[in-house]
């Protein structure tokens, strides 16, 4: 028998499915709404993006803070639409909407030319749900992202259908390391996406300076690729406006084991710091990114 909460998912899920059927500028419309609803009405985790924008940028005032937040609420409603329509999206509005630039285009053919596999390690930043779409039109590579199953089994098939559109597999984080050792024995180049900014548990962690404040940092990341002796580019899609974005990567190393331990997860933080410096109110702000910190010395080499 069906739990109660999984019958309530299938109005969701049908409505989803309806709604990627209409056109993105609609899809926009609706994310004006939606945005005012969760900003002023619903005041979805208001409190923890308010605290999270405090923490991460103490110098500006309550006026900027809540400008930041009206933004952040209005890309992520942003997000939610645009994801919604990669169910029925074109691969020409994809490719239309999402630019790459010649030189990373050039450089990521290069190593698929020499039949070198890469990690590609991103945050909730801009739209990181059309990173693999865009690099599976634009690129060669087999595009294979680690993902984590929902309990909610009716919308975990959803979410799955969504991304697995543009995916070659979508590998669930308990078995990335088995599926990576059979991906790199078929000798065919791919590229594994990894969202690297969640909240890791302090005994999986290195320790870093993120936005202002100590902050851990996931380690299996940095340990995959030094295992798989991969290389590891950092990877964001820049919202240029409404619904365009570009594809920006960025070499970190071609040796990880070569690295210090932690160095190449603090990088990544780094890096994805100063995308977040560019664009305030493009990052997942919702999220509770420092619910596990308890160190309050930082230790960055």
């Amino acid at each position: 028998m069906k739990k109660p909460s999984h019958l309530l998912s299938y109005p969701v899920v049908w409505m989803v499915i309806l709604l990627s059927h209409m056109p993105l500028r609609v899809l926009h419309g609706l994310a004006s709404l939606l945005a005012f609803l969760a900003a002023d009405v619903v005041r979805y985790r208001r409190r923890v993006v308010l605290t999270n924008l405090h923490n991460a940028f103490p110098e500006k005032s309550d006026r900027e803070i809540r400008r930041i937040a009206r933004n952040f609420y209005r890309h992520l409603a942003d997000v939610v639409a645009e994801t919604i329509k990669l169910l029925n999206i074109s691969d020409s509005e994809i490719i239309r909407r999402c630019s790459i630039d010649d030189e990373s285009k050039n450089m990521l053919m290069e190593y698929h030319k020499s039949g070198r596999s890469l990690i590609g390690l991103l945050g909730h930043f801009g739209n990181w749900e059309w990173v693999p779409p865009v690099t599976s039109l634009s690129l060669p590579y087999t595009v294979v992202p680690a993902y984590r199953p929902l309990k909610n089994k009716v919308i975990d098939r959803l979410i799955l259908k969504i991304r697995g559109r543009y995916a070659h597999e979508l590998v669930p984080k308990k078995i990335l390391g088995r599926t990576m050792i059979r991906y790199k024995r078929s000798e065919k180049p791919f590229i594994l996406g990894l969202i690297a900014d969640q909240t890791p548990r302090p005994h999986n962690a290195y320790q870093t300076t993120f936005l202002s404040q100590p902050t851990l940092v996931f380690s299996g990341p940095e340990k995959l690729a030094r295992s798989m002796d991969m290389s590891v580019f950092f990877v964001a899609l820049r919202r240029k406006k409404r619904g365009h974005y570009s594809f920006y990567v960025e070499k970190m190393t071609d040796n990880p084991g070569d690295m210090k331990e932690g160095e190449l997860s603090r990088q990544f933080m780094r890096l994805l710091e100063k995308e977040i410096l560019l664009k305030p109110s493009d990052w997942l702000w919702s999220h509770r990114r420092w619910k596990h910190q308890t160190v309050a010395e930082d230790n960055d080499q």
